[in-house]
């Protein structure tokens, strides 16, 4: 798999009630947190699409917006609408608040064969979703859980060919705690 047939959707549709104020647009180390995804994933992919509702204040960023297609679902609603709308065959999701993502770790990510179903980092025993690859097939699996009010992140997972990326590989290209570490509270910025 090369990052020629992978979409790159970052998620951006969140209301950041624990954040206090919208976390996307947050200025830290000199720039809006969607900024330093943005940054790290342009190197690798041509074309860069913001799932989220009102993305008109994204502008600022050579993007595509798509709305949710199911509203106010949180993280599986994007990761939905990610599979559900690329032409592509895959869809590598990022959140808009996990401002230390490595682009090389993301290109090394690209280059795993493409006959999984979903290619996530796995740290201490717990998958990363919001920084993996899913296939077009996922939707299906998405959708049916969706539909029985299941929103858990990986509730979806069983059933599919994955590719667990683990921690030693991770390692190789920086420290999977920071790389992952996901911004929920302004405290945890360190500011």
């Amino acid at each position: 798999m090369s990052a020629e047939n992978i979409k790159c959707c970052i998620i951006a549709g969140g209301t950041s009630g624990r954040f206090g104020s919208d976390k996307s647009l947050h200025v830290f180390n000199g720039k809006p947190m969607i900024q330093h995804t943005y940054d790290a994933v342009k190197p690798v992919f041509d074309e860069i699409y913001i799932i989220a509702p009102g993305g008109e204040k994204f502008s600022f960023l050579d993007a595509i917006i798509i709305p949710d297609l199911i509203p106010k679902l949180g993280p599986i609603g994007g990761i939905y609408t990610a599979v559900e709308s690329i032409e592509m065959e895959r869809a590598f999701v990022f959140p808009c608040d996990m401002p230390f993502i490595n682009t090389d770790f993301i290109r090394y990510m690209t280059e795993i064969p493409d006959y999984y179903d979903i290619v996530v980092p796995e740290l201490n025993g717990r998958y990363q979703p919001l920084h993996a690859i899913y296939s077009k097939r996922c939707a299906e699996g998405i959708k049916r859980k969706i539909d029985l009010e299941d929103y858990r992140m990986s509730g979806f997972y069983e059933g599919y060919n994955i590719r667990a990326v683990i921690e030693d590989e991770i390692s190789f290209y920086d420290d999977p705690f920071k790389m992952f570490k996901n911004i929920n509270f302004k405290e945890d910025l360190g500011e």
